[in-house]
Formats: structure tokens, sequence, C-alpha cells
């Protein structure tokens, strides 16, 4: 169906994700041996900085699926990754 296009971004560090406007659909988070801290994403197309997105915690080495329910979360300026050592993730977005 048109209009209903997602795309995909992946980092293994903290990195920009996407420079524009755009909402949040899903996240796959990834974490090998020795990981912990938070994951963070950000309203902010250059810097871990401004509105937070969404936060979540490493506990244990695995991987989580998250599934942003409705619409998606409106990331109004772009979407920044701050990742621990040991984390990888690939957002999902529209």
């Amino acid at each position: 169906m048109a209009g209903n296009e997602v795309s995909s971004a992946h980092t293994h560090t903290s990195a920009i994700l996407v420079t524009r406007r755009t909402r949040l659909k899903g996240i796959v988070a990834t974490y090998e041996s020795g990981a912990s801290g938070s994951v963070v994403l950000y309203d902010n197309p250059s810097a871990a900085s401004g509105k937070v997105l969404i936060e979540f915690d490493e506990t244990t080495q695995g991987t989580v699926d998250i599934i942003v329910p409705g619409d998606g979360i409106l990331a109004k300026q772009g979407i920044y990754a701050l990742l621990p050592a040991n984390t990888t993730i690939t957002i999902f977005y529209q």
C-alpha cells in the first residue's frame, strides 16, 4: 500500500539514525556479554540531547523487540541513538 512504507537504520555505536521528521515504529536491540546501561533515542538529528523519545535498560545478554503501538512515536527533528558498549540496534521508522 502506498504511503505506509517503513525504512530501517542500524548501528553498533552511538549515532545519527534519521535526519528528518519521522515516526519511530519499532526497535530491535541486541546486547552482547558485558553490556550494561540504557539505550536512549533522542528527538535530535545531531546529538544525544533534547527530548527523549524512548529509553530502556539493558539487564541481560540477548535481544529485545519493541513494537510501538498506534502511529508510532513522533520525532519532529530526527533520531539520535545513544548506546552503551557491546550493543547494536535496528530501528524501523516511517
